[in-house]
């Protein structure tokens, strides 16, 4: 049953994403809506009997094997980000607020809500867990198709976070908590936040 809140909450916060990329949706409103869908996933699986623990909401260590982890995820954004957006200038309400709560947020969704309901439901393949979440990252981000991006190219652009998802994913449920992945999904995105992407 909370796996099913989960997914529908997938459902709404990839339509939630979609508005945004075609620009029916500013960036800050969506920054602060953007909480909902990680609120109320993790809310279903504490109420469903879920522990804070499984929901990967927890302080604790990076270990080094995390910390590498990371480091390629950041390597691999950068690599989609730098060479491929056009930039449009500093801002600083982008940078520093728009930026890390969308960070944030996505990783309360994903890493908290959608991976421990992922896990699950499919109890011991966590290796099938994990993929179907990076799978449903990817597709979250399907909105380039809407503006007309051709197949291929919107594919590629679904590619890197399936990559990212995994390696996130790979890192929360490896050191025990979101916030590191939270930490750096904020970066990424202040990083991000001054380039344009476009058809």
């Amino acid at each position: 049953m909370a796996a099913g809140v989960v997914l529908c909450l997938w459902l709404a916060y990839t339509i939630l994403q979609t508005l945004v990329v075609m620009e029916r949706l500013s960036e800050p409103v969506y920054a602060a809506i953007g909480f909902l869908p990680g609120i109320l996933g993790v809310g279903a699986l504490l109420g469903a009997g879920m522990s804070r623990e499984a929901c990967y909401l927890r302080i604790a260590r990076l270990s080094w094997k995390g910390l590498a982890v990371l480091a390629a995820v950041f390597v691999l954004a950068l690599a989609a980000i730098l060479p491929f957006g056009v930039w449009r200038g500093w801002d600083w309400i982008a940078a520093l607020v728009v930026a890390p709560a969308n960070g944030i947020s996505q990783e309360l969704f994903f890493r908290s809500a959608l991976m421990p309901a992922a896990m699950a439901t499919f109890r011991k393949r966590t290796g099938l867990a994990l993929i179907l979440h990076s799978i449903l990252f990817g597709l979250w981000h399907i909105g380039p198709l809407f503006l007309g991006t051709p197949a291929p190219v919107a594919a590629a652009i679904m590619l890197v976070p399936f990559l990212a998802g995994i390696g996130w994913g790979w890192q929360v449920k490896r050191d025990g908590t979101v916030m590191w992945a939270m930490l750096q999904h904020s970066l990424i995105w202040v990083v991000g936040s001054p380039y344009a992407f476009g058809p």
